[in-house]
C-alpha cells in the first residue's frame, strides 16, 4: 500500500513537474514578441507589403490571438487587407519537440480591397507573377533567440464576417466602378503547399448567395471547385458586357450549379446555368424584344490548354421550352477555331415554339397557325470564315407540319436529308384536304445564290378546285369595289434567288367537274421568270396542250401563254366555265390561241389582256336556253330551238378587255355569221348575219310580200340582226342599217331587171367580142342605177 502511494506520489509529482515545465516552456517558446518576430517577416516577405499587427495574446490553452491586422497597399497608405482579429490555435504536444503546430487560424471581420488599374493590372498582380531571374534573392531571416527555427503547420483556416471591395479603373468610366461582396465566410483544412487541401467559400454578392466548395493543390496548380449561385442580377455588371451585346440587356437573373476542375494542362467543367427574367432588345430586332424569357443550359466541357482544343460533351439548352442539344469539339480556339459540332432540335413543337418567341418576331407566322413537330439533326464542320460551308450533313424529320394559307391547310410529313450544300427528300408527303401528293425534292447550292432546286410531284388523284380556294359568291361579285380593293397594289416585282425546275404527274385530276386524265406539267424558274414548258392531258374526249411564261421581276407580272385543244367536247367546257349556259353548245372543239397580259388585279387584267386565236367545231349543235332560244323566240320559229351546223369556225382577237369575233356557222336550216365583240364580263355587241333556209324563210313570211326583198340567189332568207345582252340573257334586234341596204339593193336589182327587159329585147346580141358585163349599154344602166340608189 505504501509502495503504491509512493508510486502515485512520484507520478503525480512528475505530472505536476511536466505541467509546470510545459507552462514554462510555452511561456519561453510562445511569447508575443516571438510571434511578432516570426509572423511579421514571413508575411512581409510573402506579400512584399508593410504588415502591422495589433495586440498579441498568447495562452497555453486558447492559443494566440492577434488584434487589428493590416496589410497596406504596395504603394500608398490604404489597406490592402485588414482584419479585426486573427486567432491561432495550436497543439500542446508538439511543443515538447520545439514545434508549433497551428491547429486553426481564424480570421474575423477581414476586409480585402481589390483594385483594377487603368492599364488592366491589379493591385495584387505582383503576388501572382512568376519570379524572374532578375529578382534578387531574399535576405536570410535571423534565427530565433535560441538559434532554432520554429516549425509551423496550419491545420485549419476559418474566415468569417469578411468583406471584399472591388474598384475598377479600367472599365472606361470617369470614376471607378465599385462592387462589394459581404458576409464572406471561408474555411480550409489541412493546408499544405505539397498536397491538396479542401476549402469552402460563402459570400453575398449583390444580394445573391455565392458558394464555392472544392479542393486546391498549390504545388501542382490544380484544383476542383463546385460553384453555386442563386439569382444574381447581372445588369449590375453592365460595363463588362455592354460592348459585347448588339443591343440592350435590360434584365437577367443568373443562377449557377457547376463544377470546374483544373489539372496539368487540362480544364473541365460541367453543370447547369439558369437564366430567368431575361429582357433583351437586339439592335437587329428592336421591334421584337425578349421579355421575361427563361434559359437553361446543362453542359459538359473539357479544355486541353496545351492543344488549344475544347470538347463539348452531351449538352442541352432550353429557351422558353425550345430544346437544343449539342456536342463536339472546337480546335485551335485561340487562332482559327475549327468547329466539329453536332446540333439537334428534338421534338420541336411549332405551336409551342411560336408561343415562346416574341410576338412581333413571329406575328406573320402566327397568322398561319403553324402546327406539327420537327426533329432536326445537323453536323457542322469547318471554320467561321465561311459559315455557309459549315453544314456537313444532317436530317430533318417533319410530322404533320401544317400551316393555314389561302383558305387551305397543307401539311408535310417525311424526311429531308442534308449533305454539304445539297438536300434530298425521303418519303415526303404533302396533304392538302383530300389530296395526297408524293414529293421528291433535290436541292444544291443551298447557301449560294441562286439556290438550285428540282422536284417531282406525283398523285393518283388530284382535286384541283379546293386548291384554288372557294369561288366568289354572287353577292361578292355584284358588290362594288371597296376602298381597300381600289387601293390594292399589283403583285411584284419579285426577286427570287432561286433556279428551279420540276414536273407534276397526276393520273386523274378533277377541275370544275371536268375529268382530266394523264395530267403532266413541266416547269422551270430562272432569273425570276417562271416558264411552263408543257401542260398536257386528256379532257372531255380530246386533248389539250398549253405553255406559258411569267416574268416575276416586273410589277404586276408579265405573262404570255399558248393553248391548243383538239377534239374536246364543247358542252363540258361550257358547263365548267359558263355554268349558266350549260347544255346550249355541243360539238368537238379544236382551238389554237395565244394570250398576253400584265396585272394581278381584275381591272388591270381586263385592260392589258390581249390575244388571238382560231376555233372550229365539228358536229356543232346550238340548243337550249340562251342564244338558240332567244333567236327562236325573236323570229317565232320553233325549229331554231335546236340547230345543227355542218361547219362552225372562226377567229377572235382580244384587245382592251373585249373579244372581237368573226365566225361562220353553216347548217341545213340556219347560217350565222357573227361579227363584233364580247366583253370579258360576258356582255355582247354583235352584228349577226342570219340566213334561213328556204323552208324557214317561207314560214317567216308566208305571203312572200317581204321575203322577196331578203332572199339570196339560192332562196335563203337574209335577216340582219343585232345581238346584245349576255350569253345567258341575249337580246335580239333588227339591224336597221343592214335592212335599209338590203332593200335598196333588192329594189335596184328589180328595177334593173325591169329596165333591161324593156330597153333590151331578149336575144339582142351585144357587139361582137364584148362580154355581157362590159356591154356599154348595160354599163350605162348600172351606173345610172348606182347613182340613183346611192343618193
Amino acid at each position: 500500500m505504501n509502495r503504491f502511494i509512493k508510486i502515485s506520489a512520484i507520478v503525480a509529482g512528475a505530472v505536476v513537474v511536466l505541467i509546470v515545465a510545459l507552462i514554462v516552456l510555452a511561456q519561453v517558446l510562445i511569447t508575443p514578441e516571438r510571434v511578432r518576430e516570426t509572423v511579421l517577416p514571413l508575411a512581409e516577405k510573402a506579400l512584399h507589403r508593410k504588415v502591422a499587427l495589433g495586440e498579441i495574446d498568447v495562452s497555453l490553452f486558447s492559443g494566440i490571438s492577434i488584434q487589428d491586422i493590416r496589410v497596406q497597399e504596395k504603394a500608398g497608405e490604404e489597406d490592402f487587407v485588414a482584419a479585426d482579429r486573427i486567432v491561432l490555435r495550436y497543439r500542446i504536444w508538439p511543443l515538447f519537440f520545439l514545434r508549433v503546430v497551428v491547429d486553426e487560424v481564424r480570421l474575423e471581420g477581414p476586409k480585402i480591397r481589390i483594385e483594377r488599374l487603368a492599364d488592366g493590372s491589379f493591385n495584387f498582380s505582383d503576388l501572382t507573377a512568376p519570379a524572374s531571374a532578375e529578382t534578387p534573392a531574399p535576405k536570410e531571416e535571423p534565427a530565433s533567440e535560441n538559434g532554432k527555427e520554429i516549425s509551423l503547420l496550419v491545420a485549419r483556416v476559418v474566415v468569417s464576417g469578411g468583406e471584399i471591395l472591388f474598384f475598377d479603373h479600367a472599365a472606361g468610366a470617369a470614376t471607378p466602378y465599385r462592387y462589394q461582396l459581404s458576409d464572406l465566410a471561408l474555411e480550409a483544412s489541412d493546408i499544405s503547399l505539397d498536397r491538396p487541401f479542401p476549402f469552402s467559400v460563402k459570400v453575398l454578392l449583390n444580394g445573391s448567395v455565392l458558394t464555392l466548395d472544392g479542393e486546391a493543390n498549390v504545388a501542382e496548380g490544380s484544383g476542383k471547385v463546385k460553384v453555386n449561385l442563386a439569382g444574381l442580377d447581372v445588369t449590375a455588371f453592365a460595363p463588362y458586357y455592354r460592348s459585347a451585346i448588339p443591343g440592350d440587356l435590360e434584365g437577367l437573373k443568373l443562377s449557377l450549379d457547376v463544377v470546374a476542375e483544373k489539372g496539368a494542362g487540362k480544364l473541365s467543367s460541367k453543370g447547369s446555368v439558369v437564366v430567368k427574367e431575361l429582357d433583351l432588345i437586339l439592335d437587329a430586332m428592336k421591334e421584337s424584344p425578349l421579355r421575361d424569357a427563361r434559359f437553361n443550359l446543362d453542359y459538359a466541357l473539357d479544355v486541353d490548354l496545351a492543344a488549344k482544343t475544347l470538347t463539348l460533351g452531351a449538352s442541352r439548352a432550353v429557351l422558353n421550352g425550345i430544346v437544343a442539344e449539342f456536342d463536339g469539339t472546337v480546335s485551335a480556339y485561340d487562332v482559327k477555331p475549327l468547329l466539329d459540332l453536332n446540333l439537334a432540335l428534338p421534338g420541336l413543337d411549332l405551336r409551342r415554339t411560336l408561343a415562346a418567341l416574341p410576338d412581333n418576331l413571329v406575328a406573320a407566322a402566327k397568322g398561319m397557325d403553324p402546327a406539327g413537330t420537327v426533329d432536326a439533326k445537323v453536323h457542322l464542320y469547318g471554320t467561321l470564315e465561311d459559315p455557309g460551308k459549315l453544314l456537313k450533313d444532317g436530317e430533318v424529320s417533319l410530322t404533320d407540319v401544317a400551316v393555314s394559307a389561302g383558305g387551305m391547310r397543307p401539311a408535310l410529313s417525311g424526311r429531308i436529308h442534308l449533305s454539304g450544300d445539297t438536300l434530298q427528300t425521303e418519303k415526303l408527303q404533302l396533304k392538302i384536304g383530300d389530296n395526297l401528293l408524293q414529293v421528291d425534292l433535290q436541292g444544291k447550292n443551298l447557301f449560294g445564290d441562286p439556290v438550285v432546286l428540282s422536284s417531282r410531284i406525283t398523285a393518283d388523284k388530284l382535286l384541283v378546285d379546293p386548291l384554288l380556294g372557294p369561288p366568289p359568291t354572287a353577292a361578292a361579285e355584284a358588290a362594288p369595289a371597296t376602298r381597300d380593293a381600289a387601293q390594292a397594289e399589283e403583285l411584284g416585282p419579285l426577286a427570287i434567288p432561286l433556279r428551279a425546275s420540276g414536273e407534276v404527274r397526276v393520273q386523274q385530276a378533277l377541275y370544275k367537274g371536268l375529268v382530266i386524265d394523264a395530267l403532266a406539267l413541266d416547269w422551270r424558274l430562272e432569273k425570276n421568270v417562271l416558264t411552263v414548258e408543257k401542260l398536257t392531258g386528256t379532257l372531255a374526249g380530246g386533248t389539250f396542250t398549253q405553255n406559258a411564261r411569267v416574268d416575276l421581276g416586273k410589277k404586276g407580272l408579265v405573262y404570255t401563254t399558248a393553248l391548243e385543244l383538239k377534239g374536246v367536247q364543247a358542252d363540258p367546257l361550257v358547263t365548267a366555265f359558263a355554268p349558266k349556259s350549260a347544255g346550249t353548245l355541243f360539238g368537238n372543239l379544236d382551238l389554237t390561241a395565244r394570250f398576253d397580259g400584265r396585272g394581278t388585279l381584275a381591272e388591270t387584267v381586263k385592260k392589258n389582256l390581249s390575244g388571238k386565236g382560231r376555233f372550229a367545231l365539228a358536229e356543232a349543235r346550238l340548243t337550249g336556253s340562251g342564244i338558240a332560244r332567244g333567236l327562236s323566240d325573236y323570229l317565232q320559229l320553233e325549229e331554231l330551238r335546236d340547230v345543227r351546223f355542218a361547219k362552225a369556225e372562226g377567229e377572235f382577237t382580244i384587245e382592251q378587255g373585249r373579244v372581237k369575233v368573226a365566225a361562220d356557222f353553216g347548217g341545213s336550216k340556219l347560217r350565222l355569221s357573227p361579227r363584233g365583240s364580247a366583253g370579258l364580263d360576258g356582255n355582247l355587241d354583235l352584228v349577226l348575219d342570219t340566213r334561213l333556209s328556204p323552208e324557214l324563210t317561207g314560214k317567216l313570211d308566208s305571203h312572200g310580200k317581204v321575203s322577196g326583198y331578203f332572199k339570196d340567189a339560192q332562196g335563203w332568207g337574209q335577216v340582219p340582226l343585232k345581238l346584245s345582252g349576255t350569253v345567258a340573257a341575249p337580246r335580239f334586234t333588227l339591224d336597221a342599217s343592214a335592212v335599209k341596204g338590203q332593200v335598196k339593193e333588192k329594189a335596184r336589182e328589180q328595177l334593173q331587171k325591169t329596165l333591161e327587159k324593156k330597153l333590151f329585147k331578149k336575144g339582142t346580141p351585144a357587139e361582137p367580142g364584148t362580154p355581157e358585163s362590159q356591154d356599154p349599154a348595160k354599163k350605162a344602166l348600172d351606173d345610172a342605177l348606182k347613182g340613183l340608189f346611192g343618193r
